[in-house]
């Protein structure tokens, strides 16, 4: 290898490319880093020009006050006592909340100093000062953040100079703070040059073992050479690995469940590939088709089942569309046979199909899943309760007919309490049937009966209420009742409950007829015979007086 060949493997390395990121995401933190401190000793600037602003202001009132309170110096501040000098001072820094790095200076109005015993020295080097704080060198060598306020009604100026940032604690810190920031960096990328070189090593040794664990070798383990995160890595790869093993050997052990499985459903079920090749059937689906199940695998689904021949249409057409097929009782001979016995088993042979096509399409997994269930018996049987079903239906018709029919009334009533009444029986209750309401209890209301006296029966004595309640048997009960049309009329009632064959009550039928007619006839004869028995008394009585 040429020493270009070298330099060129070098800058596409892991190792080059993870120092470029460094150095990439190293240079913005740098940049922004010291715009942070710029920003930071600009905000200390400003914090210190509004210090002088504040305690200048303040110094100018505790000023003004001063000179009220003792106008005789105004005009004469050479007269102005050292002692009254170092207390107006000392009143000032007092005012203002000064610390101990901050000068205050007192001008007349002719602009004379006047002079601090405390600090002789501690007069700005000049006055060109507004109330807009700005750097100033004083007598005492120190530079200031100085602002000057003037005293209007006496013509006197104070000037305040407070430390600039530099001179200050958090001034100085930030210098420490960028050389510990410098400081931290540059071990942080000589650390990560450490780093890189120490990773790219067992990395290249990981990545070997994953590209061999990969290709199916699952023993295959990495060496675990150090005891840090990598080392951790590499060890972890290893109980990885390991798991995979011990799955994949649980998976082979639950293939080989499931073959056991499948061989024990009652269903039969072969896996068909692409070309519609059986790859796979269980000992139900040979069992159907009468052969070993070992002599079905490579053998096609026609040549294996040739009655599925019929089906050939939608078995193509579920490959192309991939759409399942299913359906219940389909007529089938999976065996070919001669004619005569083809027609005589046609009857008696019914399958339930299903052919579902798998989600991944090859020739080693399987294209098809087609499931057979022999149904033969319950086809039969379903026939045989359609056949029934229908008899019933056709023996209620009859029933309903003859009901229909019938000069009697019948009201026949379900645990539900719903209710039928027949044509005669509403002839007789005096509605038609768009005027009767739901339920037992509007049917009881509106058959309102009467005893032969006149009374209401109330609802508990009604006779479908006995029935249905009390479970009474009822026989010929007379009573009346009033139609809508006000009309009464008088009625024979029998009334039986309905009970199911576990003894649970299932409703109740009652059978009622108008006996009106015969009712007024009976009174005819009743009146009748006693006429006569009147005209035999009056006949006896009057032979008697004659004789």
């Amino acid at each position: 290898m040429t020493r270009s060949d070298k330099q060129l493997s070098l800058l596409r390395s892991v190792r080059a490319k993870l120092l470029l990121v460094l150095a990439v995401l190293s240079l913005p933190l740098l940049v922004v880093s010291l715009i942070q401190f710029n920003n930071y000793r600009r905000d200390l600037d400003e914090q210190a020009s509004t210090t002088a602003r504040i305690e200048t202001t303040a110094a100018a009132g505790s000023l003004l006050a001063w000179l009220e309170d003792h106008p005789s110096y105004v005009a004469r501040a050479d007269a102005i006592p050292t002692d009254e000098a170092q207390a107006l001072y000392a009143r000032l820094h007092r005012d203002t909340a000064s610390d101990a790095g901050t000068a205050i200076a007192v001008f007349d109005a002719q602009g004379r100093a006047l002079k601090n015993p405390s600090s002789p020295s501690s007069i700005p080097a000049t006055l060109n000062f507004t109330a807009q704080a700005g750097r100033g060198k004083w007598n005492d060598g120190v530079t200031r953040m100085t602002a000057m306020k003037r005293v209007e009604q006496f013509g006197w100026s104070v000037v305040v100079g407070v430390s600039v940032s530099e001179n200050t604690t958090a001034g100085r810190s930030i210098f420490i703070l960028t050389a510990t920031w410098a400081l931290v960096l540059l071990a942080s990328i000589l650390l990560g040059v450490w780093a890189v070189g120490r990773f790219t090593k067992p990395l290249r040794k990981l990545a070997a073992t994953a590209s061999t664990l990969g290709e199916g070798q699952l023993r295959e383990r990495v060496a675990v050479e150090t005891d840090d995160e990598v080392g951790a890595l590499a060890q972890n790869f290893n109980v990885m690995a390991s798991q995979l093993e011990t799955k994949f050997g649980e998976l082979q052990t639950q293939g080989a469940f499931i073959e056991e499985v499948l061989d024990g459903l009652p269903l039969g079920l072969a896996v068909l590939d692409e070309r519609l090749i059986v790859r796979r059937a269980n000992s139900t689906f040979a069992g159907y088709v009468n052969r070993e199940a070992a002599a079905l695998s490579g053998r096609g689904l026609y040549e294996a089942a040739a009655g599925m021949a019929v089906l050939s249409d939608i078995v193509e057409d579920v490959r192309r569309s991939r759409k399942p097929f299913v359906t219940y009782g389909l007529p089938l001979n999976l065996v070919a046979r001669d004619r005569e016995e083809n027609a005589d088993n046609a009857a008696g042979s019914f399958w339930d199909v299903t052919i579902w096509p798998t989600s991944a399409r090859s020739a080693g997994r399987g294209d098809l899943i087609l499931v057979l269930s022999e149904v033969s018996k319950r086809v039969r049987a379903e026939k045989l309760a359609t056949s029934a079903f229908a008899a019933e239906r056709t023996r209620a018709a009859e029933l309903e007919g003859i009901i229909n029919q019938m000069n009697e009334g019948v009201i026949i009533i379900n645990r539900q309490g719903r209710y039928r009444v027949n044509p005669a029986g509403a002839k007789i209750i005096g509605r038609t049937p768009e005027e009767f309401r739901d339920g037992t209890e509007a049917l009881i209301a509106d058959m309102a009966f009467r005893d032969l006296h006149g009374r209401t029966l109330a609802a508990e004595e009604h006779p479908l209420s006995r029935a249905l309640e009390r479970r009474e048997h009822l026989s010929g009960e007379q009573l009346e009742i009033i139609q809508a049309d006000g009309e009464k009329r008088v009625v024979a009632m029998s009334a039986t409950p309905l009970t199911g064959e576990n003894g649970s009550p299932e409703g109740a039928v009652a059978v009622f007829r108008d006996i009106t007619q015969e009712v007024k006839q009976h009174g005819e004869l009743v009146s009748a015979y006693d006429r006569l028995r009147e005209h035999d008394r009056l006949k006896s009585a009057f032979v008697s007086n004659i004789s």
